[in-house]
Parts: C-alpha cells; structure tokens; sequence
C-alpha cells in the first residue's frame, strides 16, 4: 500500500513538472509578440526543410552568434512532420485572447470572464480594446499564430513557428529554437528563419 501510494505521489508530481515546462516553453515563446488576440487553430511547421540545414545552421550563427547542433535540428525537423495542431485552449495561453475565425466578433463578456475582472477601470480598457479590434477591417486584424511547440527527442530543444501577418502589408513571422535551462526553464537560444510581409 504505502508503495503504490509513493508510486502515485511520483507519478503525479513528474506529469505536473511536464506541464509546468511545456506551460513556461509556451508562455516564453508567445511572449512579446504583440497582440492580445490569437488564433485557436495552431500553424503547423511548413516552412523546415532538411535540404536546408546548412542555411538554418548560418541563420543561427548570424542572427544569434549561437552554434547550432544539426543532429538535434535534424530531429525537430523529422518530428515537425507529425506536430499536434490540436485546437489552442483558454486554460493554455491564459492572458490572450482565442479567437476561431479572423471575421469574428468578441465579446465583451467573454473577456471580462476570462481575465476575471472586476474593476471598472480595466472593463472599460478592455472594452474599448476589443470594441477597436471589432471595429477594424476584418484583413486589417492583427491576430497572432503560433504552432505548439516541436521538440528534439530528448525534449531538451523546441521550436515554435508565429506569424501575424495581416493584409500582405505588415507583420511577419519566425521559427525560433528554444532551450530548456534546468529542469523547467526555458530560454530563447536562437533564430532558425525569420520573415516580413
């Protein structure tokens, strides 16, 4: 009895160390993007492909004066092909807003749900927020997208594809390669590709 009950306890406690590091790869990679509005649907990694490695293997020298490991890239690109595009949740990016189509229209009460807020000041912020965004021409919208994460086979190094591009005339998108610093922290290592609209 006491055995399993100390099997339980580790299996638990190691499945809630793995979320809580996909959870900060996440939240460190959709960081600093720029928009409060995100797609629910996950872009799936097209833009990868092994003939280029040596191009991937400069990118990174370049824009990030780091060396990049070609056998564990060359393991991202392969599980690249088989990614989960499961639809994004609201538990998973917390402080954003999901949207399912670009035409949709938020509501206000979705939002003031979601960030649980109560103070007027704030309400009246984000109304006016998502009254703007509701607003806007529909290929004027500045939505972000992001893929899940793809990991190396020893889950160590992960990328994650974005892109907010809106009406061909602003925006663009990257694939960023990720670390894993310790036993939950990661760091952003270095850019794989990068481009503009």
């Amino acid at each position: 009895m006491r055995l399993s009950t100390i099997l339980f306890l580790f299996i638990c406690s190691n499945s809630f160390g793995q979320t809580n590091n996909y959870q900060n790869l996440i939240d460190t990679a959709i960081r600093g993007h720029g928009s409060l509005f995100l797609h629910s649907k996950p872009l799936k990694v097209t833009r990868l492909d092994p003939k280029e490695l040596w191009y991937y293997f400069e990118n990174a020298r370049d824009y990030s004066n780091q060396k990049l490991d070609t056998v564990m890239f060359s393991q991202i690109i392969q599980n690249a092909t088989a990614a989960d595009t499961t639809l994004w949740k609201d538990n998973e990016l917390p402080n954003f807003i999901l949207i399912n189509e670009r035409s949709e229209t938020i509501s206000k009460k979705y939002v003031v749900q979601k960030f649980k807020l109560t103070d007027k000041k704030q309400i009246k912020h984000f109304t006016k927020y998502v009254n703007r965004f509701n607003s806007t021409d529909i290929s004027n919208r500045v939505i972000g997208y992001y893929s899940r994460p793809i990991f190396d086979n020893s889950k160590t190094f992960a990328i994650v594809q974005w892109d907010n591009g809106h009406s061909y005339l602003g925006g663009g998108g990257g694939i960023m390669l990720y670390q894993l610093k310790g036993d939950k922290t990661w760091k952003e290592y270095c850019v794989i590709l990068n481009w503009r609209y």
